[in-house]
């Protein structure tokens, strides 16, 4: 064997042998991950859906959104689960500590050489120096005679601003809103209710919270629930009432019935809300949800919108837009909503009010919280919100409403164990997102294929109690 045909032996061996270690390496960095997507149209809705492999990278920029979502689901069929033994959650944005409770509003300082003084005035004495990065939690707001804001601390007065120049910045959460006299101090957390059949417990509920100090913020209800949700208010005024009418025009259901036939969008709004308008009438309710998960292009659906608009707004109502299923809408699209939004934005349906967003939150598993589930399904806001931030940044603070929030698909009922718990870490992350008012516990009220959390009642007012009023 000479030299030459030596070296091509070896070179040929060393080949093989760097192929085969790239196939190993391969076949141990491949995970199988299947999802259960929402199936697109089909003649045959109640099908039950295929698992299909994990699409790759769409060419959407992925800060947006890392994946394509489905179309929302058919009448009938539920958004999937994630089935996939390897399947980890992406990280959320909040960290849950050891105890909860509700986030104190907190200020950074900005710059060196900072102080603070005994009143908000640069003329009163220090009451010590400012480190730079410093953070000290809020009390209040002031502005001093010129102009220049101000935060309350245990410290001291922080100024926030000297002569237009920040010296340090607010961190902002939704105590903070309340500070500032935006928000009222009430519960991110409110109830969704199927009917009547609970109401006494959710009478209760509502007492109790009210008679702690930390009202419930937010109470939807269903056809069957309106004298609940009117008792209700008269004993927690502040308490938003969201209300949704199952019966239509078209007798009974969440969408127009020939909305995949993609009628006439603004013909359609006149039907819908004029089917609607007798059930509506039952309930002095803040907002009105138009519609739930209704499977329509976003186009369709924002010109749709638009038009209800207009209508509600001769009629003096406030609506809730979209109603969008967990995981939904699909951001390759999402501009296609703009006009809805822009017209929100500039045609307040109240004085001082605009109509805002419903989406829906669940965690597709039976057996994972939604507070832990992926960031993509579970807070889907803050993708929208991030979006609009950079093609229309006027409707970004539209008020936002998860109008369902659940474990699993809504129908396996968890521990109440598990059901405070998610409860309570689904509101310390909303805290962080100010324009999100507040969010509807799926579910209460027995009679249907759905889980019912009434036995959990007192257990979760008890803990919301301890979550408002714990002191570290």
């Amino acid at each position: 064997m000479n030299i030459h045909t030596e070296f091509k032996l070896f070179a040929l061996i060393g080949l093989l042998a760097g192929l085969l270690l790239l196939a190993a390496c391969a076949e141990q960095q491949s995970i199988a991950v299947y999802v259960t997507p929402t199936p697109a149209q089909s003649p045959t809705p109640d099908a039950p859906p295929t698992p299909a492999r994990v699409a790759a990278q769409p060419t959407t920029d992925p800060a947006i959104t890392p994946l394509p979502t489905p179309e929302p689901p058919p009448p009938g069929v539920n958004f999937g689960p994630i089935t996939g033994p390897q399947y980890t959650p992406e990280p959320l944005h909040t960290a849950l500590p050891a105890t909860l409770s509700a986030q104190p509003c907190r200020a950074r300082v900005v710059v060196a050489g900072a102080s603070l003084y005994t009143s908000p005035d640069f003329g009163a004495p220090v009451a010590r120096p400012a480190q730079e990065r410093e953070r000290l939690i809020i009390s209040q707001f002031a502005t001093d005679a010129i102009g220049n804001f101000w935060a309350g601390t245990p410290d001291g007065w922080l100024p926030l601003s000297q002569e237009g120049r920040a010296l340090a910045e607010v961190i902002d959460v939704r105590a903070c809103e309340i500070l500032r006299g935006h928000d009222p101090n009430t519960t991110l957390l409110g109830l969704h209710i199927l009917n009547d059949r609970s109401q006494t417990e959710i009478l209760t509920f509502v007492q109790r919270m009210k008679d702690a100090g930390y009202p419930v913020g937010t109470l939807k209800g269903l056809n069957g629930s309106e004298e609940t949700l009117t008792l209700a208010k008269a004993i927690s005024p502040e308490t938003v009432l969201v209300y949704r009418s199952l019966l239509n025009a078209d007798g009974m259901g969440d969408c127009p019935a020939d909305i995949r036939l993609r009628p006439d969008p603004a013909a359609t709004a006149r039907r819908w809300l004029d089917g609607l308008k007798p059930h509506w009438d039952q309930v002095d309710a803040d907002y009105y949800e138009l519609m739930n998960e209704c499977p329509a292009a976003l186009q369709w659906i924002a010109e749709f919108s638009i038009e209800a608009m207009k209508i509600a707004n001769e009629q003096g109502r406030c609506l809730l837009l979209f109603s969008f299923p967990g995981g939904n809408p699909d951001m390759q699209v999402f501009n296609d909503l703009l006009p809805a939004y822009e017209y929100a934005v500039e045609n307040p349906c109240a004085p001082g009010r605009t109509h805002g967003i419903a989406l829906h939150a669940y965690s597709l598993q039976d057996t994972r919280l939604t507070s832990e589930s992926d960031v993509w399904i579970a807070l889907r806001h803050r993708v929208l919100h991030e979006r609009l931030l950079l093609s229309l940044p006027e409707a970004a603070n539209l008020p936002v409403y998860i109008t369902e929030m659940g474990i699993g698909g809504g129908t396996f009922l968890p521990p109440c164990e598990w059901i405070i718990r998610d409860a309570l870490q689904y509101t310390y992350q909303l805290e962080e997102d100010p324009y999100v008012k507040g969010f509807h516990l799926w579910n209460v009220g027995s009679g249907a294929q759905w889980y019912d959390i009434t036995p959990c009642l007192p257990d979760l007012t008890d803990a919301l109690i301890r979550y408002y009023t714990f002191k570290p």
